[in-house]
């Protein structure tokens, strides 16, 4: 008797689809947590930064004293630090460090997805800050008010910080990328050393407060929590529906089927 055979296996690769983007994310994603915790960051960082434009609360003296102590401190070696922080992080170089990022993801993964989920992640705490300062419209410090400023920014609004929003928009861009690895604790804990240090350089040459950078995290995350769950949702949507090799289920099949050449069809 001959046997019927099904399709070899070699055919299976062309019914595969390509995995989900970041799974050991998506684990830990709860749309709704996160959606609610993102908007009331969001919005708490916006009342607080009106709350302290106002003087309510003895912020800004709070944020003097500690800006005047840091400016009276200066030594040359983290001038030096600070001033470098400064220029990688400003708009062009920024820029190129998030492009670099997002191709370098893009040549490794082969998936333009994957890049735009990292560039987003990156940038978007950034355009965040730039928005929030139109709102809140804080003044930078006052360099008369300190003993060596080592930058004068006028006529710029300094709440929140956009240097760190971005720091915290790579570092987040980073856990994505290794989040369920081994070596995520360390990327997590050198990330989070990383976005301090670019905070506390952002006070120490005398352009921001210290609660700007506070508030540039709290958005940066806030922004991330709120926006990547329904970011994944539409890429998956979108792979569904433009994925030409998206399995289609097969036909069950006929038991009446049979080889018995010696049998005829009623």
């Amino acid at each position: 008797m001959t046997v019927l055979h099904s399709p070899t296996s070699s055919a299976l690769p062309r019914d595969r689809t390509a995995p989900p983007l970041f799974p050991a994310v998506r684990a830990v994603v709860r749309d709704g947590a996160w959606a609610v915790s993102g908007a009331t960051g969001f919005a708490g960082v916006v009342v607080a930064g009106l709350l302290i434009t106002s003087g309510t609360g003895g912020v800004n003296e709070v944020d003097l004293d500690l800006v005047q102590h840091a400016s009276r401190a200066h030594v040359p070696v983290l001038d030096e630090a600070a001033l470098l922080v400064d220029r990688l992080l400003g708009p062009q170089l920024g820029a190129a460090l998030v492009l670099l990022l997002s191709v370098a993801v893009w040549v490794l993964s082969r998936r333009a997805a994957a890049a735009l989920t990292v560039l987003g992640v990156a940038i978007g705490p950034w355009a965040a800050a730039e928005l929030v300062k139109l709102v809140v419209q804080r003044d930078r410090p006052d360099p008369g008010l300190l003993a060596d400023p080592l930058i004068i920014e006028p006529h710029s609004f300094s709440f929140p910080s956009g240097h760190t929003a971005l720091a915290t928009g790579l570092a987040l861009a980073l856990v994505l990328l290794v989040w369920g690895r081994r070596c995520a604790p360390i990327v997590v804990g050198a990330s989070a050393l990383a976005v301090s240090f670019v905070g506390l350089s952002r006070v120490w040459v005398g352009v921001h407060w210290p609660s700007d950078t506070v508030a540039s995290v709290v958005l940066g995350c806030s922004v991330v929590a709120l926006l990547l769950p329904p970011w994944l949702r539409l890429l998956d949507r979108i792979g569904q529906r433009s994925d030409p090799t998206h399995p289609v289920e097969a036909p069950a099949p006929n038991p009446d089927t049979t080889t018995d050449p010696g049998r005829t069809r009623s």
